[in-house]
């Protein structure tokens, strides 16, 4: 029952912080201060400039909420292409990047105030957003998949605190530059507006090249049964004393082993830079345990595995301090 005092509506909301505001502050206030105010005077014009109202505003923290997706969105562009002039001017050290989310969610409204998981989604989504970058939602990105002359780049399902199931969540490709180097490092599914082949991109994504979709691991593990089987029956009918179908069986196992892994870290709904060393926890566990196998089969009185698992090892502990080092930093 709705409480007394109280409404609801339909929204889209803008949530926008400060990268590593702490350490602006820490280094110097005045200089941060002065930044911020005259950065949160231009943002707060072209959110009204784009229908927009400011809700909040508190340290490097704003708030804002928008009757349209398109307006929404058409505001964090223009508030970040501002800021990028403006930060051009500034030294690298004392730059101010903040980060955008955009969600369109349910709120509930107390005066000028809103609440809700709304506004908790928008935030979260700003946390996943690069430093000048914009992050939307699932729900916003329905609004405006082809109303816009801007790529965007699925990100996933997102796990985030205090909202019970992931959120799906989308980068706004600011230019034609970023649409180029997302491609380069993590070849995203890029949409663009007037392109029937947006839709197609984000299939591809899943699906695999040209709408065909991935083998699952179900199929791929009947394939290698059957080949490797196929293979047995080989070796045993032509044999020579010899027995070779172990080799094609564990290479081809390797690649088995890390279809299945990367099928786990991917539905996993983890954030990305766990993501990712869990990624390399796979393949490291599947390349040792290859060469294991490896050099006991070829056994020759000399145990040697242990050295490149301690060199690999090396790189999967650096690989998990980084991701450590990236996730304080991303909650600043």
């Amino acid at each position: 029952m709705a409480q007394e005092g109280f409404k609801r509506k339909l929204a889209a909301v803008l949530s926008a912080d400060v990268k590593e505001y702490s350490r602006l502050m820490r280094e110097d206030e005045t200089a941060t201060i002065r930044t911020l105010t005259a950065y949160r005077e231009v943002m707060t014009g072209l959110i009204k400039q784009h229908h927009g109202r400011i809700v909040d505003a508190v340290g490097d923290n704003l708030l804002a909420e928008f009757a349209s997706v398109v307006d929404a969105v058409q505001g964090a562009v223009a508030i970040q292409k501002e800021i990028r002039t403006r930060n051009a001017q500034v030294p690298e050290s004392r730059k101010m990047l903040f980060r955008i989310g955009i969600n369109l969610g349910d709120l509930v409204v107390e005066g000028d105030r809103i609440y809700g998981d709304g506004v908790n989604i928008a935030a979260r989504l700003e946390a996943l957003a690069d430093p000048g970058g914009i992050c939307i939602s699932r729900t916003a990105y329905d609004q405006i998949e082809d109303k816009l002359p801007f790529g965007y780049e699925y990100l996933g399902e997102q796990t985030v605190k205090n909202i019970v199931k992931p959120v799906r969540a989308y980068r706004v490709l600011l230019e034609h530059e970023d649409a180029i180097q997302g491609m380069k490092e993590k070849e995203p599914t890029v949409h663009r507006r007037g392109h029937r082949r947006s839709r197609d991109s984000l299939r591809e994504k899943h699906d695999g090249p040209k709408g065909r979709p991935p083998i699952r691991f179900s199929q791929h593990l009947k394939i290698y049964l059957s080949v490797i089987g196929f293979l047995l029956i080989i070796n045993l009918l032509t044999w020579g004393g010899d027995l070779w179908v172990h080799w094609p069986a564990l290479g081809w196992g390797l690649l088995l082993f890390l279809h299945w892994f990367n099928i786990k870290t991917e539905n996993g709904g983890k954030d990305k830079y766990r993501n990712r060393f869990q990624k390399h926890l796979g393949v490291y566990l599947g390349v040792i345990g290859f060469l294991l196998i490896t050099n006991l089969l070829t056994w020759s009185g000399q145990l040697w595995v242990h050295w490149p698992a301690l060199g690999l090892g090396l790189f999967l502990f650096i690989s998990w301090l980084m991701g450590v080092k990236s996730t304080h930093k991303s909650e600043e």
